[in-house]
């Protein structure tokens, strides 16, 4: 309970040793991604794809790789999926479910090679929207 209850508006002379674990917390994931530094924010999961995929647009972007513009996403995702992937400017191609809510692989693989010099991401929700830990 104790630092998820944190009031926003404690003191900042209380709040030190938060800080200090979120800093800790910060630089020991950006060395293990190899990234120059992570965010500790958003707070929501739509928030976090949302963030995620421009973190991704950017790392492309980067690489002169701007034009991947095709996110593939699971028809069974939750709707913030194909929303916040078109917020970050990408086109949504779906990908197949079978009826146990698993990813359907054949239509995977086929829009993979399809799609391959444009795709940019695959959003896929661990576990599934359908609460299915795919093997």
């Amino acid at each position: 309970d104790g630092i998820a209850q944190m009031h926003p508006f404690a003191p900042p002379d209380q709040t030190v040793g938060y800080n200090e674990m979120i800093d800790s917390l910060n630089k020991d994931l950006a060395e293990i991604t190899g990234f120059a530094a992570v965010s500790s924010q958003p707070n929501s999961g739509a928030q976090g794809e949302y963030a995620g995929l421009l973190a991704i647009k950017s790392w492309q972007e980067a690489r002169g790789e701007g034009h991947r513009n095709i996110c593939l996403i699971p028809v069974s995702a939750h709707g913030t999926n194909p929303a916040s992937a078109v917020m970050a400017g990408y086109k949504v191609v779906t990908v197949k479910t079978l009826d146990n809510g698993d990813i359907d692989y054949d239509d995977l693989s086929a829009k993979v090679e399809k799609h391959s010099g444009d795709l940019a991401a695959l959003m896929a929700t661990y576990p599934s929207t359908y609460g299915v830990f795919e093997e």
